[in-house]
């Protein structure tokens, strides 16, 4: 028994030790935050900012640099790459074991140099032994006082499980400035809306940001605000980069963002959906098979597409009586969007890396006319065979119409010499081949020639055909991606498999190869059956959803939104503040909430309208901790970046953005988008999220006392 009760004391000695460890840890944390905030703060002040080994920077006031240097001292007790702000406290004390046992199993190689002084290694094993000292010390608490360390320790851990952080991945990565704009790619609108949705609603919302970015904790922030600066695009931005000294304090996400052509009110009106009622979203999950679609649905899949190609007009049409005949809701709604493109490697002309990627394809319109209901659409399939250069190259080209004639066929003969023709798969054999002499540059030519300006090209994962002829094309639909079987959206099935399935049609059964002629065919008999049908009509994610939906509609009365103007927090309201007259299509949705009676949503959505920015800006501080979602809309002037003017346009908007940035809450997510101009449509996002210590990740309330 006097064994067993040994041991007890002694598992309890080791939880004590364990125990003031963690809390040393979190304390000298927090020490960390607050020196690294005063010399930050004692830098702005001085002409100089040197740094020390530490990368702390160096104070030339004698207080400053004692506490430097006992920082020094307590950094020996572990290891000084582990003392960070970022590093998390349990693994700072595993690390400070293996460092005390290494430095007590080097202690006898301390020695005393010639000139009297002590080394570098004897210096850290004194620091550590008088550490333990006092460790041993403090294990001479009392119950009651380590009752209360422990329960400092839950609050803190409670604390840091509620702090909502953003982390972007790798898409994010690649649009973010910090990268050589060669090399970068930048993100759409419809990320950013997806972002601010799922910090909203959470996970109920139908559009997940995790594409780009990950939102831990999203139901943890107090509230969003976001700023809008129509005009102001990342050109002007990068060229006046040195004049935003506040912004660039505040921000540490920064990235390029994909807009829609320069329209007033287009970037609010994109963000800030329909707003939808509870009874709205259920009638949409029923027509269109989840909320995802049903969000896709009320928009303009051709947007952001506009933005990047060549595209005259701006109109869009969804209207039901220009339907063809044969189709039950829009073949619009099956285009890929701009982001969809992106994902599945379709050629795109952004810049960055994905311009380098497709410098030399072309376009195959000079010029496009929007899309519309009744557009034509053409069945679209490419053979290729192995070069030398060890890729396939384009030998076939077979194109129909949607009456379901060929309306061209040719061979082609690759830039570079044919080593393998893959003949089972492309029917192309060295006799086929022999005669040829079109080349690729002849295809493209005849293409542009042959398209109508507003076609809709429909293929089986024709992102690889159109890579094989070099062109680029802003309408597509993708059979690949508007039927699943599978249920899971990257698996993706057969051509041959869908014929079979839903045509009842066996096809690329030909021994001597594919026929891309049979192949054309059959992708666009498949998009005109789903355009007799439904939505999700072969689409097994879809129908799922739709079930699924249906079961959770009749277990439970829960309710929630789908739309940034209507979300799910009844206690706050959103409120959309414009400099000026509002827009047309805000002007609409308000007017069709009052004939529907919605009192619920009208009651939830403020709008502003106000005759200058800088009311504007004053009216956003006063109003945003009353709401959710503080949308703020500002419109600059081309006169305001005129040479003589920018530096005072410059600095007065980073007066207003770390004015906006004062007001927002602790756990509060603050996002700048810089809007576009007509000289350069892309611009900057920029997205932090308030902590409760300047300069902290991770920063607490609760002070550990030790």
């Amino acid at each position: 028994m006097k064994a067993f009760a040994s041991k007890q004391e002694e598992r309890k000695e080791k939880k004590r030790k364990k125990l003031l460890a963690l809390a040393k840890l979190v304390q000298m944390n927090d020490n960390d935050r607050s020196q690294a905030a005063v010399n930050h703060a004692v830098a702005q002040n001085s002409e100089e900012t040197p740094t020390n080994d530490d990368g702390f920077v160096k104070v030339t006031h004698k207080k400053k640099s004692a506490k430097l240097v006992t920082k020094k001292q307590k950094c020996d007790l572990l290891d000084s790459d582990f003392c960070g702000e970022d590093e998390p406290e349990t693994k700072r004390l595993k690390h400070s074991k293996k460092l005390n046992t290494d430095r007590s199993a080097s202690s006898d190689t301390n020695e005393e140099n010639t000139d009297g002084s002590v080394n570098h290694e004897s210096h850290m094993s004194s620091t550590t032994e008088s550490g333990e000292e006092q460790q041993r010390l403090e294990l001479q608490l009392t119950a009651e006082q380590y009752k209360e360390l422990r329960r400092q320790l839950r609050q803190r851990k409670r604390e840091l499980e509620n702090v909502p952080i953003l982390r972007l991945r790798e898409f994010g990565q690649r649009a973010s400035l910090e990268i050589p704009q060669g090399q970068r790619t930048p993100i759409f609108l419809t990320d950013i809306q997806h972002l601010l949705m799922s910090a909203l609603i959470g996970k109920k919302s139908p559009c997940s940001p995790d594409r780009w970015c990950f939102l831990e904790k999203p139901m943890s922030l107090s509230h969003c605000v976001v700023l809008i600066l129509e005009g102001l695009s990342l050109y002007h931005y990068l060229s006046n980069e040195s004049k935003f000294t506040q912004t660039n304090e505040i921000f540490q996400t920064r990235l390029e963002v994909v807009l829609p052509p320069l329209k007033e009110g287009s970037i609010v009106e994109e963000i800030a959906q329909v707003p939808l009622t509870n009874v709205q979203a259920y009638k949409l999950i029923e027509k269109h098979g989840s909320l995802e679609s049903a969000v896709e649905m009320t928009k303009d899949p051709t947007l952001l597409v506009k933005a990047i190609f060549p595209v005259n007009g701006d109109s869009y049409m969804t209207d039901k009586s220009n339907l063809p005949a044969s189709d039950k809701f829009p073949r619009t709604k099956l285009l890929l969007s701009a982001l969809q493109m992106v994902d599945e490697g379709y050629p795109m002309p952004l810049r960055g890396e994905l311009s380098n990627r497709f410098k030399d394809y072309v376009f195959t319109k000079e010029k496009y006319e929007p899309v519309t209901d009744s557009s034509p659409m053409f069945g679209i399939d490419c053979e290729m065979c192995k070069t030398v250069i060890g890729q396939n190259e384009l030998t076939r080209v077979s194109i129909v119409n949607e009456q379901l004639e060929t309306v061209y066929e040719t061979l082609v003969m690759p830039t570079n010499k044919i080593v393998d023709y893959l003949t089972p798969f492309s029917g192309i054999t060295p006799s086929i081949m022999k005669t040829v002499t079109k080349t690729i540059k002849d295809v493209q030519r005849e293409v542009q020639e042959l398209l109508p300006p507003d076609a809709i090209l429909v293929g089986q994962s024709l992102n690889f055909d159109l890579n094989a002829m070099k062109m680029m094309h802003p309408y597509v639909i993708d059979t690949s991606m508007c039927f699943n079987l599978s249920g899971i959206r990257r698996r993706k099935a057969k051509l041959q498999t869908l014929a079979m399935t839903f045509l009842k049609e066996a096809i690329q059964e030909n021994v001597d190869g594919h026929d891309s002629v049979e192949d054309s065919l059959a992708s666009l008999k498949l998009v005109k059956m789903k355009l007799a049908n439904s939505l999700e009509y072969g689409d097994e994610i879809l129908t799922q959803k739709k079930r699924l939906h249906d079961i959770m509609r009749l277990a439970s009365g829960d309710t929630f939104r789908n739309n940034l103007l209507a979300n799910g927090n009844p206690d706050k309201r959103t409120a959309i503040i414009i400099n000026g007259t509002l827009h047309k299509h805000i002007k609409e949705i308000i007017t069709k909430a009052e004939e529907k009676k919605m009192q619920e949503t009208t009651k939830q959505v403020c709008f502003y309208e106000l005759d200058s920015n800088k009311s504007a800006i004053n009216k956003a501080r006063e109003i945003a901790l009353e709401h959710t979602l503080t949308i703020t809309n500002l419109r600059l002037s081309g006169q305001e970046f005129q040479l003589e003017n920018v530096e005072k346009t410059m600095t007065k908007l980073d007066k207003w953005i770390g004015k906006m940035w004062r007001t927002v809450a602790h756990n509060g997510m603050f996002l700048v988008l810089m809007g576009g101009s007509m000289e350069c449509s892309n611009g900057v996002a920029k997205i932090a999220i308030k902590k409760n210590e300047a300069g902290a990740n991770i920063s607490p309330t609760t002070p550990i006392t030790v």
